[in-house]
């Protein structure tokens, strides 16, 4: 399939740097900021106002979704009118687009089948799970249906309606409106830590693959909790999975993990041959507080213990992206940053701190879901704003390795090191409340109005961290971008001053200078509350300059 389509635009894809990876959208690396629309917003008569808002936001892509259920009612007849109404609000609104294959599998259920799939258990027969209680359920919850992975007739037939997916998009996107395709959502199993249908009794009681018994030979691809148990079995280098892995809940995650990766890469495969997108496959995080074993978050899914399976079993991928929903999202993001997986977050709740950590990663995109309800003047929509013009800027530094991500929480300082110089970066407001009342003065209060990002739907305060970019731009001159930072430099060789600071905006690009910022105004120099931009150019003195 050639990189390029009939109308000679270059096909997007992902390319590896020095220091990570990088998506390259019509011949120039790209920044994705955008979000994801709420399930049901890509089947809404108001799907063009909606898609308008996220332009709005300053954003560049918007994720929306295309689901077996309505592609494909009917088995062999196709529906793409809900692809193309995307496509045509994307377009209209200056945006690319991310579309989800919503198939046999979504947040570890399939109630995006098509009722001709899920109306057959015979042909498509369904998961037999334990009985632990489903995360987002509740005493009188209805049935929600759930597809067994090992159906070769459910694959067969996922794969059918997604390769006529694709082949729908390579004809009617020649522009490559689309830069990127999920297979499938947040895939596993809820409720026990592996199916116990009939023919997923079958597959397990098979022989183990022995492209996963390679990965027994690289130290730290498998959980030591696994690798403990092949070695207490015997070490054995063939076997069926109790035999090779024994039988806990471990061995049972390992066993899904490679069918529903085998499953996605039967898919990523044949609709790449239609098309050749970048694909991925998103995850459910686990394990995580309160879902501390396979089964509690979706067993076999691309979480954190199993990525190595993923790789090995889905190479048609190309990457495996994570889903950020809990707290800490430092060790959320953590196990996917890694040197063989481009960083990209197509899920996220409303707290923009975690946009400028994942970028300061390398991330090439990130998407907050439930875009459709976000205010355009929300801290996340000013972030999109800032961040939009400094594109060539932060591609360029993080395929040098020149950019790092702060995020900070209350009483939290973070240590950087450029070169030879060294960054003490803290809470501007808690820095100056300080200083304040050591001399005396009263402090200004804290913060305790954060409006919602959003303004209706469920409310998401603002975020007040102290969060942003730095970026080295050459030897004694960086770029801070972000909100309430405090930065201190020092060399261990020389005395280093901040020689001058300019507050200003980048547009496509070009610096353009709003403000010279000095005296007091040196102790914050992005704003407290809103997003900014800073350019710092410091002065070096030899040692014991008087």
């Amino acid at each position: 399939m050639s990189s390029s389509s009939a109308t000679g635009t270059p096909l997007p894809r992902v390319e590896r740097t020095a220091h990570g990876h990088r998506l390259i959208v019509d011949g120039r690396p790209a920044l994705l900021l955008g979000g994801q629309l709420h399930n049901s917003t890509p089947t809404d008569v108001e799907l063009p106002a909606a898609v308008d808002r996220v332009s709005g936001l300053s954003a560049s892509v918007v994720i929306g979704a295309a689901s077996w259920s309505l592609v494909e009612p009917e088995e062999g007849r196709h529906d793409f009118s809900t692809v193309d109404d995307q496509l045509e609000a994307a377009r209209a609104s200056g945006l690319r687009l991310i579309l989800i294959w919503f198939g046999a599998f979504k947040n570890a259920t399939s109630t995006y089948a098509p009722t001709w799939v899920r109306a057959d258990p015979v042909r498509f027969p369904r998961a037999s799970a334990g009985g632990r209680k489903e995360a987002f359920t509740h005493a009188d919850t209805t049935a929600r249906p759930v597809l067994s992975v090992f159906s070769e007739d459910l694959g067969a037939a996922d794969r059918r309606a997604f390769v006529a997916f694709m082949a729908h998009l390579r004809e009617v996107d020649p522009q490559h409106t689309v830069l990127m395709v999920q297979v499938e959502n947040e895939v596993g199993l809820l409720r026990d830590s592996r199916d116990r249908s009939p023919r997923a009794e079958a597959a397990w009681a098979g022989p183990v693959p022995p492209a996963l018994l390679q990965l027994l030979d690289r130290e730290g691809a498998l959980p030591e909790s696994v690798t403990a148990a092949w070695r207490s079995g015997g070490a054995r280098r063939e076997g069926t999975w109790p035999e090779v892995f024994g039988a806990g809940w471990e061995a049972d995650e390992l066993f899904m993990a490679w069918h529903f990766a085998a499953y996605a890469e039967a898919l990523a495969a044949a609709g790449k041959a239609a098309k050749p997108l970048p694909m991925y496959v998103n995850a459910w995080l686990g394990p995580q507080p309160g879902q501390p074993e396979a089964g509690d978050y979706p067993s076999g899914g691309p979480a954190s213990r199993v990525l190595d399976v993923w790789k090995a079993a889905a190479p048609s991928l190309d990457l495996l992206a994570p889903d950020i929903y809990v707290d800490d999202v430092k060790a959320a993001i953590a196990p996917y940053h890694r040197p063989d997986n481009p960083l990209f977050v197509p899920e996220s709740r409303l707290a923009t701190g975690n946009l400028f950590w994942a970028l300061g990663l390398g991330a090439f995109g990130f998407s907050a879901f439930g875009v459709d309800d976000v205010r355009p003047h929300s801290r996340l929509a000013q972030a999109y704003s800032v961040l939009g013009g400094l594109t060539d800027v932060i591609t360029s530094a993080q395929a040098d390795g020149r950019i790092a991500g702060v995020l900070l929480e209350e009483g939290e300082r973070q240590h950087l090191a450029f070169g030879d110089l060294r960054l003490v970066i803290q809470g501007s407001r808690a820095l100056l409340q300080a200083m304040l009342l050591d001399a005396g003065v009263q402090a200004p209060p804290p913060v305790v109005d954060r409006p919602s990002e959003t303004d209706h739907g469920i409310p998401a305060p603002a975020d007040t961290r102290a969060f942003g970019l730095v970026i080295q731009q050459g030897p004694d001159e960086f770029l801070v971008v972000g909100q309430n930072l405090a930065v201190d430099f020092a060399a261990p060789d020389a005395i280093v001053e901040i020689d001058g600071v300019e507050a200003g905006r980048y547009d496509r690009g070009e610096w353009t200078r709003t403000r010279v910022v000095n005296g007091d105004e040196r102790l914050m120099i992005v704003p407290l509350d809103e997003v900014g931009i800073a350019r710092v150019r410091l002065l070096r003195l030899p040692t014991g300059t008087a």
